[in-house]
């Protein structure tokens, strides 16, 4: 999404949003049909995320120990793909294929170039079902003028009486 007066709005929030939710399907769509996934993921990762332009703030939703953050392409390029012996954890989250995602919930300050998102995402596949709350910073790329991801930070909802086994 491009604006030419680096000033965000309502319509553009809802269009980053889902345009990443498609991302997301979209990537697994390419791995179940023997597409060259690594590509495709990076493509996504330049189209959406600003690491081009400096640190991106990606704290992705079933991380843990010291590779819960990943301030670099590579580091978001393991999580969605797998696939990097640098993340021995990872498993490619993107890949399994999710046969739909959408957001619900969204809350969010807009501050002219900024916009300062908080929502809920569901994904669902054929084999499981995960809810997340999702927080998320974008900016208007001063150079392309389009809408980057600065910072995507997932969790899982907290559960205060969690199950004993």
């Amino acid at each position: 999404m491009e604006n030419a007066k680096n000033q965000f709005n309502e319509q553009m929030v809802e269009t980053t949003l889902q345009a990443w939710c498609d991302a997301v399907i979209a990537t697994g769509k390419v791995h179940t049909n023997g597409g060259d996934v690594m590509t495709f993921a990076n493509q996504v990762l330049n189209a959406a995320y600003d690491y081009e332009n400096g640190k991106v703030l990606f704290k992705p939703t079933l991380t843990s120990g010291e590779q819960t953050f990943r301030p670099t392409q590579e580091g978001a390029l393991s999580y969605f793909i797998g696939k990097n012996n640098s993340y021995p954890n990872d498993h490619g989250f993107l890949l399994e294929p999710w046969l739909k995602v959408w957001f619900t919930d969204v809350n969010y300050i807009l501050r002219e170039d900024l916009a300062i998102v908080q929502c809920n995402v569901h994904f669902i596949s054929a084999r499981r079902e995960i809810f997340v709350n999702k927080s998320f910073v974008f900016k208007i790329d001063e150079e392309s003028k389009k809408v980057k991801i600065c910072l995507h930070h997932s969790s899982l909802p907290y559960n205060p009486n969690p199950t004993t086994s």
